[in-house]
């Protein structure tokens, strides 16, 4: 098959702070929380090239995605909240730094 002919994957019309993700899954679990039941699926994605390496997400669902090594594609919901800690104190002037960081999750939206 040429470059011309290659099937390019239909992706539905995202939302703002949705994104379409496609990979094997690797792993997977059940949890119990405040809200219910819900899994954990560890996804690989496939690298951007030849010299990259395979990106690997987890995303939350109601119900399982499939299988370890199925295939799977959907949309997901970008959420996250901020994360701040602060540093050890600098062994020669004592500073004690605040850092600001996120913590991302993804949900899957299911029909």
């Amino acid at each position: 098959m040429s470059a011309a002919e290659k099937v390019t994957p239909m992706v539905p019309k995202l939302q703002m702070g949705q994104a379409f993700l496609s990979g094997l899954i690797s792993n997977r679990r059940r949890i119990n929380g405040q809200s219910g039941t819900s899994w954990l699926t560890v996804l690989k994605l496939p690298a951007v090239n030849e010299f990259s390496h395979p990106s690997t997400v987890e995303v939350r669902s109601e119900n399982p995605l499939g299988e370890i090594n199925d295939k799977w594609s959907g949309v997901v919901l970008v959420g996250g909240f901020p994360r701040s800690y602060n540093t050890k104190p600098d062994p020669e002037t004592g500073e004690i730094k605040a850092i600001k960081t996120a913590q991302i999750s993804l949900e899957v939206l299911e029909a």
